[in-house]
């Protein structure tokens, strides 16, 4: 069986090593430039054994699971260079893969091997402590292999990825990086803005005691550390940058419909188009059927001809109530009956 090594002792790093110890079937080194990080993971079985030394970590590794931010993985790659053994092969999880693929050409030998990978584990997963083999249970991880990288390279990273309850899904570099900057780097971007507009007015401490599961919902990416926003946002830029350009015009859209006085009340204004659009799209996401497109065209569902002699006389929510029982509905599509 491979031996594993696994530079950067985080949330995912500890998973990892546990998700693989969990097995009983290979040896796993763990490095990490925080010596608590080493403890930690030690403590929590995630490592058979840690290394103080990066360069002693990797030298016998089979495998290398680089699990540190994205902006590190030059200094990483440039540091390890030389201790590779022959036919290593090198992967990490970072979110961004253009710019670590571009520094694996640059920087390690071409007697080892490089594949990109990303769990997509969705988890809630913040720090070490909370660390899980099983997240990767029945989740995909994205992999991202160069043109250079050869079947055996590619074999060791998805064996792995397998072994440990995980499913493979193969990705082109800049697909991957769109995909992930929508996922991923938006939310994180729209809790910080969300957050560090809501708390830098004055009335925070007063605003505070409202706050709820909705607030925490939007926020809570703020939590992640700080390091690994900022590295996944600044090496996957461009990216980001396009989908903060779409999420501008929501806004815009959304703005222009609460400053206009029958905008905001009408059913199929600009206001109500980006509540329905979201309730339906999110209700598709949660279905399972989040390819399927709306049909143009069948946006409002008309009332029978029955309600709308009742509504003549007792106004459109009683001649619903009145009607008996609704036909079945796509549970994806909202009735915007509800709101006249």
């Amino acid at each position: 069986m491979p031996n594993y090594t696994i530079i950067g002792l985080g949330r995912i790093g500890t998973s990892i090593g546990m998700a693989i110890r969990g097995l009983g079937k290979s040896k796993v080194i763990g490095y990490d430039a925080d010596n608590s990080a080493q403890t930690l993971a030690q403590r929590m079985g995630a490592v058979d054994d840690v290394e103080w030394n990066i360069d002693r970590a990797v030298s016998n590794a089979d495998v290398v699971i680089i699990a540190t931010p994205a902006g590190s993985l030059y200094d990483v790659f440039d540091g390890i260079a030389r201790h590779l053994k022959s036919g290593a092969v090198v992967t990490d999880t970072s979110p961004s893969k253009r710019a670590v693929l571009e520094w694996a050409d640059e920087l390690l030998p071409s007697n080892v091997g490089f594949v990109g990978g990303n769990p997509l584990t969705g988890a809630s997963i913040t720090e070490q402590k909370n660390a899980s083999g099983h997240i990767f249970h029945e989740t995909k991880w994205a992999v991202v292999a160069p043109p250079s990288a050869d079947r055996q390279a590619i074999t060791a990273v998805t064996d792995l990825i397998e072994s440990i309850g995980a499913k493979p899904v193969f990705m082109d570099a800049h697909e991957h990086d769109s995909f992930s900057a929508a996922t991923t780097g938006l939310p994180a971007v729209v809790a910080a803005a969300v957050m560090n507009a809501v708390s830098t007015s004055p009335s925070w401490s007063e605003i505070s005691r409202f706050v709820g599961s909705d607030f925490d919902k939007v926020t809570s990416p703020a939590s992640s550390d700080p390091a690994s926003n900022q590295s996944a946002a600044a090496t996957n830029s461009d990216m980001l940058a396009h989908w903060i350009d779409q999420l501008i015009e929501r806004f815009q859209a959304i703005r222009t419909g609460l400053l206009d006085d029958e905008e905001r009340f009408s059913s199929d204004g600009i206001l109500a188009d980006s509540f329905v659009q979201a309730w339906e799209q999110r209700a598709r996401l949660e279905a399972g059927v989040a390819s399927r497109r709306p049909e143009s065209g069948d946006r409002l569902e008309m009332p029978t001809s029955s309600e709308s002699m009742m509504g003549m006389f007792f106004g459109s929510r009683v001649a619903r109530a009145m009607g008996g029982k609704d036909k079945k509905k796509d549970s994806t599509k909202y009735d915007r009956r509800r709101m006249n």
